[in-house]
This record gives structure tokens, sequence and C-alpha cells, in this order.
């Protein structure tokens, strides 16, 4: 008898947007679940091209330090610049550091925990004060990270490469939504749980809720959602799939 798939009869729901979404669900997919993809944002240059260009490139040759906070970041910097560069590299986690290998950079820098808070006290550590860091980052980036850097001393400089937009085949896909039976809502970003619950009433799914992290599990439970899965220190897809896997376990045995 074949052994029965972790999230066999699962049906899952994705709101990231439609190019992130892929191997996330096909992760899902492979361990029985059913993914149904609700892309709620989707990801565009802030302004034109060549003058982001003719930014970037000032801003890298002047960067003693170069911070990565997202997969996305690392994509439109590679649409934007491909110069040389001789400053160190510092990503928040292990998908941006694999992003950034891909591209043929190498990182210099990067915290055991996956979040700003944590990249600080790494940067703190390695960087001298009188350094100077550029950070690689979206419209909706937390200013935490700009800030805490600027109060212990160092020169900061923010470049906003991508911006989040809402993803109006995504709209569509929600009212669908509301008329289905789903067992789980995945959030990974806070602007997901945002134009989430801007668009439905969270009273109208009846579903458990799976956050990629502490920050985005703050965000939904701010907005009146009750988180029932985030992975306790690997703020990645993997680790969310870990512990939805573990979540339907416990609840099943």
């Amino acid at each position: 008898m074949e052994s029965r798939l972790p999230l066999a009869n699962k049906r899952i729901v994705i709101t990231r947007s439609k190019e992130q979404a892929v191997d996330f669900s096909n992760r899902i997919e492979q361990l029985g679940g059913a993914v149904i993809t609700v892309p709620l944002i989707q990801f565009s240059f802030p302004k034109e091209v060549d003058i982001l260009e003719n930014e970037l490139a000032a801003n890298v040759q002047n960067a003693d330090v170069i911070v990565f906070t997202s997969v996305n970041g690392v994509d439109f910097f590679q649409k934007l610049y491909n110069g040389k560069m001789n400053a160190q590299i510092a990503a928040v986690g292990t998908k941006t550091r694999k992003a950034l290998q891909n591209i043929g950079l190498e990182t210099t820098m990067m915290p055991n925990f996956f979040t700003a808070e944590h990249l600080v006290e790494t940067l703190k550590e390695h960087v001298p004060l009188h350094k100077s860091i550029l950070l690689i980052q979206g419209n909706l980036a937390r200013p935490v990270l700009r800030e805490q850097l600027q109060s212990l001393g160092y020169n900061v400089k923010q470049m906003i490469v991508y911006e989040n937009k809402v993803d109006e085949q995504g709209v569509e896909a929600l009212e669908q939504l509301k008329k289905d039976s789903v067992d789980m809502i995945t959030f990974t970003s806070p602007s997901t749980v945002h134009s989430f619950l801007s668009r439905i009433n969270q009273n109208e799914v009846n579903a458990k809720v799976a956050v990629i992290g502490p920050i985005t599990k703050n965000a939904a439970e701010k907005a009146g959602l009750s988180v029932h899965v985030c992975p306790p220190e690997d703020y990645t897809t993997d680790g969310l799939i870990r512990e939805i896997v573990a979540y339907y376990y416990k609840e099943e045995n």
C-alpha cells in the first residue's frame, strides 16, 4: 500500500505573485496538496528604466556594502545593472543569497535569522561605522533597516528598484475563493495580507492561516486574523511548507 502524502486532500491558497508562486505551488502539489493560486500583487519598475539605471550605477560605485532584502530586489537589480562591483554583498536570507549566486554575486554577510533586525546586527558586527551602505529594496520595505543603520552612524542610501501593485487577476480569483472551500491560506509578506483583507472580509473564508515569518504574522494578527502556522526560525517558503506539514500531522495524529 502506498503511503499517504502529507498534504493529501488539502486545498491550499497561495497569495504571492504569479512568478513567485510557481516553485511554492509545485512543492505543495508534490506533497499531495491542491493549490489555488490567488496572485494579489505584481511587481514593476517604479519609474523610467533609464533613470533608474543611471541612479543605480552611481549608487553602486559609491557603496562599500550593498544590501539585498528580497529575491525581487535581486531580480530587478539584475535588470538595471550589469557593471563592475567592488562592494561587499549582504543578503537577508538563504533565498536572497541563492538569487545573488545565480547572477554571479557572492554574499559575504547574512544573518542567522532572516529579518531586518538581525541583518542590522550582522552588519554592525562586520562593517565599520564610517562605511557607505546601499539598500536595494521595494517601495513597501519596512523602514527599520534604514533607520537603525542611520542611527548607528552609517552613511545609508536606499534605492527603490521595484514597486508592489495590485494584480487585478488576483482580485477576480478572490471572488471565486468566497464560493470555494479551502483548508489553508498562505501569506508570504505583509502586502499580501493587506491586499487580501482590502478585498475580502476575513469572515467570508473559513480557513486556517499560515504565514512565512514574524513580520507577516504581526501584520495578519493586527488585521484581525488568527495565525495557525508560522515557522519558528526558517522564514522561507521551504520553512513554511515544513510547518504546514507538521501542523496537519499533529492535527491528524
